[in-house]
């Protein structure tokens, strides 16, 4: 179901799956980035029991307006799981999106029940005592043949906040047909493992 939400930067596109605790999802910065980074997972998803709000972030696919920074997409996000009702939700962001997750995180801990980073960006922009603050359960999935953001980075997370659990895809771009960015993309081109893990997470959280 595509829906229409109005936010404090106006408003935003996402596609709705499923019925249950609510997860909601950030793609990337690339402009071409839409909710549909995400099109491989939402069935599993939702099949699974989950409420999933795959974004189009401010400015981005259908979501109408000027594209923008990481902390004011956050806000746009806290915006749709309050007037959704969703809160505490499960926030996720693959690469940029895993910083606008974090943002929310940050800003508004009581909104977040877990969060998951896929392949993020933000090691150098967070300090150890910003990640150190995170209390809730944390997903830190990486593809190991990224070449966008390396291996180190999942590393880093894993180490700085606090109870978190990293999990390494292997082989993305192994694969036929698979772009030789695809490792940076693991919920989109290895979706059955991925879904996996993200469901192992979810029910054991």
């Amino acid at each position: 179901m595509d829906k229409t939400i109005e936010t404090n930067h106006g408003p935003l596109h996402a596609r709705v799956e499923g019925k249950g605790p609510a997860i909601v999802l950030a793609h990337g910065y690339h402009p071409d980035n839409s909710w549909q980074v995400w099109e491989n997972n939402l069935a599993a998803l939702s099949e699974a029991g989950y409420r999933v709000y795959a974004l189009d972030l401010i400015g981005y696919g259908a979501s109408s307006g000027e594209r923008l920074g990481q902390q004011q997409q956050a806000e746009a996000m806290l915006d749709v799981v309050e007037a959704e009702g969703l809160a505490p939700a499960t926030l996720g962001g693959v690469s940029w999106g895993g910083m606008v997750a974090l943002e929310a995180a940050l800003a508004r801990p009581a909104a977040v029940a877990r969060l998951v980073l896929v392949d993020s960006a933000g090691v150098g922009f967070y300090s150890e005592e910003q990640m150190e603050s995170i209390s809730c359960p944390t997903l830190v999935v990486w593809g190991e043949d990224d070449t966008v953001l390396s291996l180190s980075n999942a590393a880093w997370f894993g180490a700085t906040i606090p109870g978190s659990r990293v999990e390494i895809i292997a082989g993305v771009t192994d694969q036929e047909g698979v772009p030789e960015w695809g490792g940076h993309h693991p919920m989109r081109f290895k979706p059955q493992e991925f879904n996996q893990i993200l469901l192992d997470f979810l029910r054991s959280t």
